[in-house]
């Protein structure tokens, strides 16, 4: 249980802190004056398939949460407060009306999929293990730039970046052990 409640913690902060740095990217992009004219559902796609991982591992830290607690509740609790992250950060993007009223509950959607539906349960493995390839990534490239003389843009995006990744690689080993310890028991 101490390792799903630790798998549970990282995930949620990966998810959280990936959601701050995706919608930074966003934010930061606003002030182009140049914009790209694509139809609203192509717009509603692409916004939905960058959101999905990030739900699908925020879903799985909350399983994992709902599982150490027994309550079923917190599960649910816990996916309605993606929902309503995703429409907060959401509101602010220029974004045209279909994306902003639809992109949330699709991403949300798609990220119970794993839960609900037991036989796709490994994408939630799945991803917590790429999270953790994707921080061992970052890692490279922070430590590579780091000693290049390199810096963050602000102490603010540093440590969200290095939270973010840190809590991925963290995630990622613990859904490996998971899976070796589960391996051993049916062994």
């Amino acid at each position: 249980m101490t390792l799903r409640f630790l798998r549970a913690i990282a995930s949620v902060v990966a998810a959280a802190t990936g959601l701050i740095l995706s919608y930074g990217v966003v934010y930061a992009m606003e002030g182009m004056t140049t914009r790209v004219p694509t139809s609203p559902l192509h717009e509603l796609g692409i916004s939905t398939l960058w959101m999905l991982p990030l739900t699908i591992l925020f879903c799985f830290g909350l399983e994992d949460f709902g599982a150490v607690t027994r309550r079923p509740w917190v599960f649910w609790a816990g996916a309605m407060l993606a929902l309503v992250l995703l429409y907060y950060f959401e509101r602010n993007t220029s974004s045209g009306t279909l994306t902003k009223i639809g992109m949330p509950v699709l991403a949300t959607t798609a990220g119970l999929f794993p839960h609900v539906i037991r036989r796709v349960h490994f994408v939630f493995i799945i991803f917590s293990i790429a999270f953790g390839l994707a921080g061992l990534v970052l890692f490279y490239f922070a430590a590579s730039s780091y000693l290049s003389g390199s810096s963050f843009s602000s102490k603010g995006i540093g440590f969200l970046v290095l939270t973010f990744g840190a809590s991925s690689l963290i995630a990622g080993v613990l859904s490996v052990a998971f899976l070796r310890r589960r391996h051993a028991e049916l062994a």
